[in-house]
């Protein structure tokens, strides 16, 4: 085996490596969102920093010695296939589905005309401000209405009121397996 071949088997661990810690570390943190989601936030910030620096130590090896130059130029080969080619022009995309770019030249539009030589009056600032939150509040008593008014409804039916527990009726059993007197 050659000095060279030896050389990329060493890169090629060494970047498998990294990848398998990275993976692993994901992975717990995905265990641990799904598991446990009132996790504190200051432990996602750490988890997220350890992945950081995970993710920084394999682009660092680009740099190092480590990864001989003639590996620089390699590519790697996905594992997978898509399931559909027609995919793979969408996925290669640089700019965005020219749908979207439509769609959003007409909102553009839509919002252009609003606009008076480029620049808004305080004046219509001021108005369009007083407008928008005269909106809100309608809208927060209008929900606020409603939802008393369902409360009402919803306690005069009696749905908030506590029933009674029905009284078991396989409790003499159980004392009887226990004590092995009769009480029925």
């Amino acid at each position: 085996m050659s000095q060279a071949t030896t050389e990329k088997d060493r890169a090629l661990y060494s970047i498998r490596s990294r990848a398998d810690h990275l993976r692993h570390t994901i992975s717990l943190l995905e265990a641990r969102l799904a598991w446990h989601p009132l996790t504190q936030w200051p432990y996602f910030l750490s988890q997220f920093q350890v992945i950081s620096k995970q993710l920084e130590n394999i682009m660092m090896l680009k740099d190092d010695e480590e990864l001989p130059e003639s590996m620089h130029h390699f590519v790697c080969m996905p594992r997978m296939a898509t399931p559909t080619p027609g995919e793979i022009p969408l996925l290669l995309r640089t700019r965005e589905d020219p749908e979207m770019e439509k769609h959003d030249e007409e909102v553009l539009a839509a919002d252009r005309p609003l606009k008076r030589k480029g620049s808004w009056s305080w004046e219509e600032l001021d108005h369009q401000k007083s407008t928008h939150t005269e909106v809100i509040e309608k809208l927060e008593k209008e929900f606020k209405e409603t939802s008393d008014k369902l409360l009402k409804e919803k306690i005069r039916v009696g749905k908030f009121q506590d029933k009674a527990k029905p009284v078991g009726t396989q409790g003499f059993i159980y004392k009887y397996m226990e004590t092995g007197q009769w009480s029925g």
